[in-house]
């Protein structure tokens, strides 16, 4: 009876692991060929958006601050990498294949990185980029705007770590050990 408890934890464990795995990478793919197939900006940025819309300058600036990143379409294409090796990671953990543990620590792990440098190269274009004027009129400064982008890094470099913290736990390795098929 206690087997067949832990057994059952461990796979709602690994499920859950998963599926949040799978999200991560999903997302990752998603922002990465989006980015990937963006146009280039007109001279308005307010082209983009509906009449309706009510933006501000400080919306538009830093819109049309992001679009220039001449990084943007590089670091677009190692997120696709990178989330692709994460999702890959999750499919094992599910199908519960041996190098499972492995895939996930290395996966998350150039997505770590691939975080990190995303973060610097964009707060620091920012940080060059941003006008004083349009930023007084808005009430901020580059610095707060920095501040709030490297604060969204951080957790989604929690989350990612949080997520292989758990599924590269040992008892998680005996429980695909014990339940991998041995091979023909």
């Amino acid at each position: 009876m206690a087997s067949e408890t832990t057994e059952r934890r461990l796979i709602m464990t690994i499920l859950m692991v998963s599926t949040l795995l799978t999200m991560l990478g999903v997302a990752g793919l998603i922002m990465g060929v989006s980015d990937l197939s963006l146009a280039p900006i007109p001279d308005d940025a307010r082209d983009y958006y509906e009449e309706e819309a009510d933006l501000t300058d400080i919306q538009i600036e830093i819109f049309e601050v992001w679009a220039s990143n001449p990084y943007r379409r590089p670091m677009a294409a190692a997120n696709v990498v990178v989330s692709g090796l994460v999702l890959i990671g999750s499919f094992m953990l599910s199908w519960r294949r041996r190098p499972a543990q492995w895939w996930i620590k290395q996966a998350v792990t150039a997505k770590v990185l691939w975080i990190v440098a995303y973060t610097v190269t964009l707060g620091q274009h920012i940080q060059r980029s941003l006008t004083a004027s349009t930023l007084e009129e808005a009430g901020t400064t580059a610095t707060a705007i920095v501040g709030a982008l490297a604060l969204f890094g951080m957790l989604s470099i929690g989350l990612h770590v949080a997520a292989a913290y758990r599924a590269t736990r040992p008892d998680i390795g005996q429980f695909i050990e014990q339940s991998a098929k041995p091979r023909a």
